[in-house]
């Protein structure tokens, strides 16, 4: 069954979002403007800033309008410090994981639950069994799996997610084609993410603070050995013309880039 989205590209409360680089004030300016011209797909998670993006994305949403806008969150991996992450796939630890989410988004429940990153050893019947509990209590309403690599075909194989998010772009390799391919014909709802590309982004000198963030990444990204990528508008393009992607994500913290962005939405 597919899920009722409301709309095509979504906003991604991550990166400089969860940092202090990023004044609070900016996010919460972002995310109006982004509401404003038609994105109602927000996702975020408890390990972006340790809590502090899931805070924004909440304060946020206190001026929007709660039945039209699709709030996704993750669990499984949290912040421990500056770069350590922690993971917990346990019944209990993926329950108090959620409800101190659902605490900083100011929501009774999410419309997406993804688990970040479970392994195929992760994906017990004993989590599946509180997931449905929760569930029926209305903490989320549909179940997905974040990743970049063969745990999502762990995921597909166990028939119980209805969303799958995974890098779209122009230069997959064969399993993760497959894998789109895959979600497609049973039905699960793709979100793209990294949708320019794997490959380092330009480096250019900060303007401001927030840039700070992507500069960190760009002088890091190299040591992976990836350098393809295409710009950030083509990314979008070319992943909202993919019959399997159901949304695809992006986030910046300029105003003119989200506007260049959201111009793309169908």
């Amino acid at each position: 069954m597919k899920a009722q989205i409301p709309s095509r590209l979504g906003f991604g409360v991550s990166g400089a979002h969860g940092t202090p680089l990023l004044p609070r004030r900016a996010t919460l300016s972002l995310l109006k403007d982004a509401f404003e011209r038609g994105i109602r797909v927000f996702d975020t998670a408890p390990a972006y800033g340790a809590g502090e993006a899931e805070t924004r994305l909440g304060l946020a949403l206190r001026d929007l309008p709660r039945e039209e806008v699709f709030v996704c969150t993750k669990a499984g991996l949290a912040s421990a410090g500056l770069s350590r992450r922690v993971r917990d796939f346990t019944p209990e630890g993926l329950e108090a994981s959620l409800r101190a989410s659902l605490k900083r988004l100011g929501v009774e429940g999410l419309d997406a639950l993804f688990l970040h990153g479970a392994g195929p050893d992760e994906l017990t019947d004993a989590l599946f069994s509180r997931l449905d509990t929760l569930k029926s209590a209305g903490a989320f309403a549909l179940l997905g799996a974040a990743g970049r690599g063969g745990e999502l075909d762990a995921a597909l194989d166990t028939g119980r997610f209805q969303l799958l998010m995974q890098p779209v772009h122009p230069f997959l390799a064969p399993d993760a084609e497959a894998r789109l391919l895959r979600a497609h014909a049973a039905g699960v709802e793709v979100f793209a993410i990294e949708t320019a590309g794997s490959g380092s982004p330009p480096v250019r000198l900060p303007r401001k603070p927030a840039d700070l963030y992507p500069l960190a990444r760009a002088l890091a990204q190299p040591l992976r050995g990836e350098t393809r990528r295409v710009g950030a508008v083509e990314g979008l393009q070319a992943a909202l013309a993919r019959r399997e992607v159901g949304v695809a994500l992006t986030t910046t913290t300029r105003p003119e880039h989200l506007a260049a962005n959201a111009a793309l939405s169908p």
